[in-house]
């Protein structure tokens, strides 16, 4: 009997979560395919056909990171809500407070970045591919923002996702590798509000002239 698509979802699900759960726990060289496969109730045969190896379920735990710049984005192209700053400064936020709050997070992001040395082979790597995704989330958001507030030359929505695609990665990088005196929260998180209030600082000058006297 044929899977339908929504248990071939709900299996590729199982096999991430559980293969992620190992990762933390017990690190990722040291989980094999077996435990993973028992672990979410399936074959090896399995996790073989929905990510091929450990290499295919690390990089999707990798782009579970960017979901929620996708839905971001998705919903500020058919409406944009009043506080979509606060919407991706909130975001960013979010993602690092997750990060830095379990500590086993920085060897994953280690191994992550391993694979993104190792793969980075041109415009068709998985490691280029995650970077110009998450670039292309942000370009859709500030085209979105910049209809109703322009941002201020020289920039355009597709230098600015640039930028701050480039900024993310380099607070994690840093963070994870440990070169720096500072944390994602609060550190990165209050850095990445200074840069997208210079960008758009209207929407704050705005409530102000809009407040009673």
């Amino acid at each position: 009997m044929r899977r339908t698509k929504e248990e071939a979802a709900e299996t590729r699900s199982e096999i991430l979560q559980s293969a992620k759960a190992l990762f933390l726990d017990k690190g990722y060289e040291n989980v094999s395919l077996e435990e993973i496969a028992a672990a979410a109730g399936v074959t090896r045969g399995a996790v073989h056909w929905h990510f091929k190896n450990k290499q295919g379920l690390m990089f999707a735990i990798r782009d579970e990171a960017q979901q929620p710049f996708q839905d971001l984005a998705d919903r500020m192209s058919k409406e944009l809500p009043l506080d979509p700053l606060d919407l991706i400064a909130d975001t960013i936020a979010a993602i690092f407070d997750d990060v830095q709050g379990d500590p086993r997070n920085r060897s994953m992001l280690k191994v992550m970045m391993h694979l993104d040395m190792a793969f980075c082979d041109g415009a068709t790597s998985r490691a280029s591919s995650f970077r110009h995704d998450m670039q292309e989330h942000f370009e859709r958001i500030f085209t979105s923002m910049n209809k109703r507030t322009k941002l201020p030359a020289p920039w355009t929505p597709d230098t600015a996702a640039s930028a701050l695609t480039a900024v993310i990665g380099g607070l994690i990088t840093e963070w994870t590798l440990d070169r720096g005196n500072f944390q994602l929260v609060p550190c990165g998180q209050m850095f990445i509000k200074m840069v997208l209030k210079t960008w758009f600082p209207f929407p704050h000058t705005e409530e102000l002239a809009a407040t009673p006297v």
